[in-house]
């Protein structure tokens, strides 16, 4: 009878201490074999288990979670030793006895202080992975070092006087160069974030249950000159699959599309359900692969969009086991193209040189992760005590859109990612530090992140007071007041150039003129007006002038054009968009009186 009950307590120890690893492969099989469609399932859950659980694969630098069910494991022994000791009557007067709770004992602390210690390191090593791979630009001139990098530069040590002149003495690794933001020369946008993103929702796509892809909206700078093509990504939902790629110009009254057809057939869509479902077909093939909808974008290749191939691009990454946690690193990219029969042409490239692809091939989504984690260079006690670090911009004006700007390089022809920064728990809007991060190449790990920080005797720079110096010199010029922020017509201001900011005057969704500023004043601002309502493709756009600036600060004028059709008959016959359209030729024709 005594050895019938052990059995059972050794049984029921067992149970104990398998039930969670045998329901988590119970899970496992289920999402894997008879959910085997759905690959986001299946990907997510293997993700998350090597998240939670063993990021490396084994006990080596497990993570707490696991440490924790080790310790729950270790309780439910040392109850049952001290049962069985109890049942048989040895008592613990034996050396067995007491080693073996002892040793259950000791095993319990060190579990749980394992899952203390990852737990409170967790925030601090995602800072370590990413601070390998940034670099703080300190400016050599000016009267002292920029106090928004004091608590790094003042507890430092001498570098290697190459990649860095000063290393941190923090448990974070921090680099330290002396050098100015050299002058990149960006090449400035025509119209704004928010302009095209109501230029393409409306104008594009031609079926039913195709919408556009808000994330997906992509700037694509142009080489050679200022200007660039606005893309996004014309999904498909439910079973409807994905119809192309709209294209705008930021200038002209047209939106343009390359449609997967012929050739180039494509019966798959990130909103497509079932056999549809795009996410679940690159969860399978590509299970080590994760993305963003941000790091969602496309083109058409070729000259004319109407009968180029449309190829969308996704930048990847992929969760990569640090320390007792796992971070997310880039991992190249997914190029998806049509085939004849339908099925999508998915080619993953590990590495990308700078010029094989139009766009970004880094993700956004990484390069935002590297700016926030520049807040443990300093350390938990600069990070906590003192607010190191840096922020985003909360102005009004670039609420919807502060910052990963992707602008090319005049000096050198590169794409880059620039990000105004803001010093971090602060309620100050001065731009104190730029990040730059080349985006037009992947492989290889991180791409550094450089943060150029401004020097404390700079101009200052703040985008509320760029604003309102935009709407002043607008209302002199034109006698036209607008309002700025995220719902006036001075929707969004863009760094360019050096110490020049440019910001987008938006109507009825449409830039109708930018302004180009410098930040210290010292230039004279130029005010470009722009003209001309949207049309969807397939529609005859009408004749439109290109821009011109005036860098003597006068209003350039155009011609509007014939009004939008319709616009003399009853308004209560019009369509909303193109009641939209005449009210933006009449607010144009004001204008231009006003002005004349």
């Amino acid at each position: 009878m005594r050895v019938r009950r052990i059995r059972r307590r050794v049984l029921g120890l067992a149970v104990w201490w398998l039930w969670m690893p045998l329901l988590a492969g119970l899970v496992r099989l289920v999402k894997h074999a008879v959910f085997g469609g759905f690959g986001q399932q299946d990907q997510s859950y293997r993700l998350w288990l090597e998240r939670e659980f063993l990021p490396h694969g084994g006990v080596l630098d497990a993570a707490p979670l696991f440490w924790f069910w080790v310790a729950v494991g270790l309780c439910g022994t040392a109850w049952a030793v001290v049962w069985a000791v109890d049942e048989t009557g040895a008592g613990f007067g034996g050396w067995r006895a007491r080693l073996t709770v002892s040793v259950a004992l000791l095993a319990l602390v060190g579990s749980l202080v394992r899952a203390g210690t990852g737990m409170w390191d967790d925030d601090k090593d995602a800072g370590r992975f990413y601070a390998a791979a940034t670099v703080l630009d300190v400016p050599a001139d000016g009267a002292a070092t920029p106090r928004s990098v004091l608590p790094v530069t003042q507890h430092s040590r001498p570098g290697d006087g190459a990649r860095c002149d000063l290393v941190g003495t923090s448990d974070v690794s921090a680099c330290v160069k002396t050098a100015s933001m050299p002058d990149f020369d960006f090449e400035a946008r025509t119209a704004s974030y928010a302009a095209a993103t109501k230029a393409l929702t409306d104008s594009a796509g031609l079926s039913s249950g195709v919408h556009l892809m808000s994330h997906s909206l992509h700037y694509l700078p142009s080489a050679g000159k200022d200007g660039g093509t606005w893309t996004a990504v014309l999904d498909g939902s439910d079973e409807q699959p994905m119809e192309g790629v709209a294209v705008w110009d930021g200038t002209s009254n047209s939106v343009a599309a390359c449609a997967f057809r012929g050739d180039h057939a494509f019966d798959r869509a990130f909103g497509g359900t079932g056999a549809v479902s795009l996410r679940n077909l690159l969860a399978e093939r590509f299970p080590e692969l994760v993305y963003n909808d941000q790091d969602i974008w496309g083109y058409c290749d070729g000259p004319d969009p109407r009968t180029a191939q449309p190829v969308v691009v996704i930048s990847v990454a992929r969760q990569t086991a640090w320390k007792q946690r796992t971070v997310l690193a880039p991992a190249g990219v997914l190029v998806l193209r049509g085939s004849p029969d339908g099925r999508p042409n998915l080619t993953y490239r590990a590495e990308v040189a700078p010029g094989e692809l139009p766009g970004a091939v880094y993700p956004a989504s990484v390069v935002r992760s590297q700016i926030h984690e520049v807040q443990w260079l300093g350390g938990r006690g600069a990070k906590d005590d003192q607010g190191f670090g840096f922020a985003h911009t909360s102005a009004g004006t670039n609420a919807t859109n502060p910052g990963e700007f992707l602008l090319r390089s005049k000096a050198d022809g590169h794409l880059y990612y620039v990000t105004p920064l803001v010093p971090r728990r602060s309620s100050s809007q001065l731009v104190v530090a730029f990040a730059v991060l080349q985006a037009d190449r992947a492989g290889g790990g991180l791409n550094d992140l450089h943060v150029y920080v401004r020097s404390d005797d700079a101009p200052g720079v703040n985008l509320d007071v760029l604003a309102s110096r935009m709407v002043s010199y607008l209302a002199q010029k034109t006698s036209i007041t607008i309002s700025a922020g995220q719902d006036g017509a001075l929707q969004e201001i863009i760094p360019f150039g050096r110490d020049m900011w440019r910001g987008f005057v938006d109507f009825n969704g449409q830039t109708q003129d930018y302004i180009d500023l410098s930040g210290d004043a010292t230039v004279t601002p130029n005010l470009v007006s722009l003209t001309g309502p949207i049309t969807p493709p397939g529609s005859q756009p009408q004749p439109q002038p290109q821009p011109t600036g005036q860098p003597t600060g006068q209003l350039t004028t155009q011609p509007s054009g014939p009004p939008a059709p319709g616009c003399g008959g009853d308004p209560n016959q019009l369509t909303t968009t193109q009641l939209a359209a005449c009210v933006a030729e009449l607010s144009k024709a004001l204008q231009d009186r006003v002005h004349d």
